[in-house]
């Protein structure tokens, strides 16, 4: 398990009510780093190598929006409280992966109702891909804002290596279907 950082680093910020398109770029751009937001407009972040830079320029991106944003460094005076935020990180990782299972099950389903209704062709097996594939490049962006190895980060990654695994059965079946003409596939 990674070691909690004794450094955080915080940005504050404030920016106009309007337009509203504004504050939903920073909120975006601060939760794709992974920010915990201590309270409205307060965020932190382990101090860690490249942090600080991504701070400088959401700095600048606010100050280019009419905001205003300062960054701060700070440390805990106690582990206690320490240990806390990173539950909090914890916590705010293991929402992303459980979002990510969720997805992973619905893709499942989908191959089992394709298969139940003989849906063995190359544009179903096409669109599926398409879905596994945004699978494959989610879980790398939630693991690097796992920053303190989340409970359920083993679990995510088991689930898209099942899904991988589901969808070359599919295919397998989809390429036997099309090559022999049958409209169902072989017992196996």
């Amino acid at each position: 398990m990674k070691k909690a950082s004794d450094t955080w680093l915080m940005l504050l910020y404030n920016l106009p009510a309007q337009p509203s398109t504004q504050r939903v770029y920073v909120w975006r751009k601060l939760k794709s780093c992974g920010v915990l937001y201590w309270q409205h407009s307060v965020c932190v972040l382990p101090a860690r190598q490249g942090f600080r830079e991504k701070f400088v320029q959401l700095k600048r991106d606010i100050e280019d929006r009419h905001g205003e944003a300062t960054i701060s460094t700070i440390q805990f005076p106690d582990s206690s409280e320490q240990e806390s935020v990173v539950e909090r990180f914890r916590q705010q990782a293991d929402e992303e992966y459980q979002e990510f299972l969720g997805q992973c099950r619905d893709f499942h389903e989908e191959l089992a109702k394709e298969r139940k209704a003989s849906h063995y062709t190359f544009a179903e097996m096409e669109e599926n891909e398409v879905e596994l594939a945004k699978l494959r490049s989610w879980l790398p962006k939630i693991n690097e804002r796992d920053f303190f190895q989340a409970s359920l980060r083993g679990k995510a990654i088991k689930a898209l290596a099942a899904c991988e695994k589901d969808f070359v059965k599919f295919s397998e079946t989809v390429a036997e279907v099309s090559e022999r003409g049958l409209q169902k596939p072989k017992a196996r």
